[in-house]
């Protein structure tokens, strides 16, 4: 037997029916609600993020020009190795940023664009202080520390320990800081590379090896090797341009402690550092790490 409604409960039950809907429709209106708020937040949050980007990218450029600018405009200089291997780093990060703007080179190239643009200017930067003789500017700061020992220590206590003993030396107390500074660099440098890409792992592994007169790999043929296995190749040129200009500088250095330039500025020693261990971050980076930058680009 069917059941019967009076009027009442009939009333009642398309009261109840009704603020069912109205709540499913709240609730649904409430979750739209929120998708647009976290919608808006991401879209704030990532247009931040461009933002500060573009002017992070505005800012090294403009340090960039405004170095090259000025080394360029020098009318003699006192070292004249180390400011035309700058101009060369320059050109060659010229190029690799061409490709990029270019669209040869997707996205991905963004950040180690950021970094060859850091370098390049690290590099121009500290050839215009070598302009300026040492004894105009004799300023004695804080002692001079590292921001990479604990990333060195973990790939090899060998070089940890010469680079704290390059940090070490840094003091324009001392006559030979530059040659000291420089000879351990220039091992934890050569080190990097050889332990991410030893002789006989490269001449096995790399088809397009090539060798010396002494039967080891290029120095070359190691980057390329590198890269490739992190899938970098487009950073060839612009890497071995890099580490060629900090040679060529750790050259100039030695050459510059004992001879006419006597000893460096504190402010000197301080670019010399702040050029070298950004170089240092850059070859981790691209050699050490898989798919993310853990040191800060600023």
């Amino acid at each position: 037997m069917a059941k019967k409604f009076n009027a009442a409960q009939f009333r009642s039950k398309i009261n109840q029916i009704q603020n069912q809907q109205r709540s499913a429709i709240n609730k649904l209106n409430q979750q739209i609600r929120d998708h647009n708020r976290k919608v808006t937040q991401a879209v704030n949050t990532y247009n931040q993020a461009v933002r500060q980007h573009n002017a992070r990218v505005r800012a090294n450029r403009q340090r960039l020009n405004s170095a090259i600018a000025r080394l360029n405009s020098q009318a003699s200089m006192r070292y004249s190795v180390t400011s035309s291997s700058a101009i060369r780093l320059y050109q060659s990060y010229q190029q690799l940023d061409n490709r990029y703007e270019s669209g040869y080179l997707n996205d991905s190239y963004g950040d180690w664009i950021d970094l060859a643009e850091r370098e390049a200017a690290n590099s121009a930067e500290l050839s215009n202080s070598l302009q300026v003789p040492a004894e105009s500017s004799q300023f004695i700061g804080p002692a001079i520390t590292s921001t990479i020992s604990y990333e060195l220590k973990v790939i090899s206590e060998d070089l940890d320990n010469r680079w704290k003993g390059a940090i070490f030396s840094l003091s324009p107390h001392n006559p030979d800081a530059a040659r000291h500074f420089c000879t351990s660099s220039r091992e934890v440098i050569i080190q990097l590379i050889n332990l991410k890409a030893p002789d006989d792992e490269v001449k096995r592994n790399f088809s397009s090896v090539k060798l010396t007169d002494k039967g080891e790999p290029t120095r070359r043929s190691k980057i390329e090797y590198i890269l490739h296995l992190n899938q970098r190749d487009a950073l060839a040129d612009f890497t071995e341009s890099n580490i060629d200009d900090v040679m060529n500088l750790f050259g100039e250095f030695n050459e510059g402690t004992h001879g006419s330039a006597g000893r460096y500025s504190y402010d000197q020693l301080l670019k010399l550092k702040t050029r070298v261990e950004d170089s240092i971050k850059y070859l981790y980076q691209v050699a050490y790490q898989k798919n993310t930058l853990t040191w800060s680009k600023e």
